[in-house]
C-alpha cells in the first residue's frame, strides 16, 4: 500500500512538472530552443564543448521555461556564461536575464553581482546603463546620489564619469550643495555641462556663481556668459528683483529704521566729549 502511494505521488509530481513546463514554454517553440542551443554550442568555445550539446539544450529549455523569449535572447547573446550568471542571481534572475538579453556581454559585469542587480532594480534602466558604461566608477555614485546620478552618468563619457566621481569623492559636490540640480544639468547637457563644471571648479565654488549657472546653464556652457561680472548683470539682478517683490516691506522698513537710529546714537556717544 505504501509502495503504491509512493509511486502514485511520483507520477503526480512528474505530470504536474511536465504540465508546468509545457505551459511556460507555450510561447517558445521547441525549434527555437534547439536553434539557440546549437548556436551556443557552436560559438561557446571550450566551455560549451565541455558541457556538451545535450546539457546546453536542457539549460536553454529551463531558461525558456522560466523567462520566455528573453531567456533565449540572453543565451544567444552571452553564450554559456548565461546559465551560471542567472543561477547565481537567484531571486534576481529575471533582472539578470533582462539585462543580458538587452545589453549582451556588456551587462555581464552588472548581472554577475547581486548588489549591482539590486541597484539596477531600485533605480531602473538608467542605473543599469550607467554601470555598464562606467564600470566600478558608477557604483558608489549611484549608491550615494541615486537616480539623479544615474541620469547624469548615462549622458557623459568615461572621462567625465571619472571627473564626476572625483568631485563626489573629494567632497566638492557636498560643499557646493544643490547636488540634485547640478546632476540634473549634467543629465540634460551631458559632456558639455561636465566639461564646463570641471574647467570652472574654482569659480563655481562661489555660491552666487553656482546659483547663476544652475538658474540658466546654457549661456555659460555655450560661452556667451562668463563666470564673474556678467553673473550679477544677467542673473543676480533678476533674482534680487524677485526677492524684492516677495519681501514684506511693512515689516522690514521699520526694523531697518530702528537699526539706523541705533547706529547713529552709538556714533554720537563715541564722539561725545568725556569728562577729565
Amino acid at each position: 500500500m505504501n509502495l503504491f502511494s509512493t509511486i502514485r505521488s511520483i507520477i503526480v509530481v512528474t505530470c504536474v512538472t511536465l504540465l508546468l513546463a509545457s505551459s511556460a514554454l507555450a510561447g517558445v517553440s521547441s525549434k527555437a530552443v534547439q536553434e539557440v542551443a546549437e548556436l551556443v554550442f557552436r560559438r561557446g568555445g571550450k566551455e560549451a564543448t565541455e558541457m556538451g550539446l545535450e546539457t546546453i539544450t536542457r539549460k536553454v529549455e529551463l531558461l525558456a521555461a522560466r523567462y520566455g523569449d528573453e531567456g533565449l535572447r540572453a543565451a544567444r547573446r552571452v553564450g554559456p556564461r548565461t546559465f551560471h550568471i542567472v543561477e547565481q542571481a537567484g531571486d534576481q534572475g529575471r533582472q539578470a536575464v533582462r539585462l543580458l538579453a538587452r545589453y549582451g556581454d556588456d551587462a555581464a559585469w552588472v548581472a554577475a553581482k547581486g548588489n549591482r542587480l539590486a541597484i539596477a532594480s531600485r533605480l531602473g534602466d538608467d542605473a543599469a546603463e550607467a554601470m555598464i558604461r562606467h564600470g566600478e566608477v558608477a557604483e558608489p555614485l549611484l549608491n550615494a546620489l541615486g537616480e539623479p546620478a544615474a541620469k547624469a552618468l548615462k549622458e557623459v563619457s568615461s572621462q567625465n564619469g571619472r571627473r564626476l566621481a572625483m568631485l563626489a569623492e573629494d567632497g566638492t559636490l557636498g560643499q557646493w550643495g544643490h547636488t540634485d540640480q547640478l546632476l540634473g544639468v549634467i543629465g540634460r547637457y551631458g559632456d558639455r555641462a561636465m566639461d564646463f563644471i570641471w574647467k570652472n571648479k574654482a569659480g563655481l565654488a562661489v555660491g552666487t556663481a553656482l546659483v547663476a549657472f544652475l538658474a540658466n546653464p546654457e549661456p555659460f556652457i555655450d560661452g556667451t556668459v562668463q563666470l564673474g561680472g556678467k553673473v550679477t548683470e544677467n542673473v543676480a539682478q533678476p533674482v534680487a528683483h524677485e526677492m524684492a517683490k516677495s519681501t514684506n516691506w511693512t515689516t522690514v522698513l521699520p526694523a531697518f529704521a530702528v537699526v539706523l537710529a541705533a547706529v547713529a546714537a552709538f556714533r554720537m556717544w563715541l564722539h561725545k566729549p568725556r569728562a577729565a
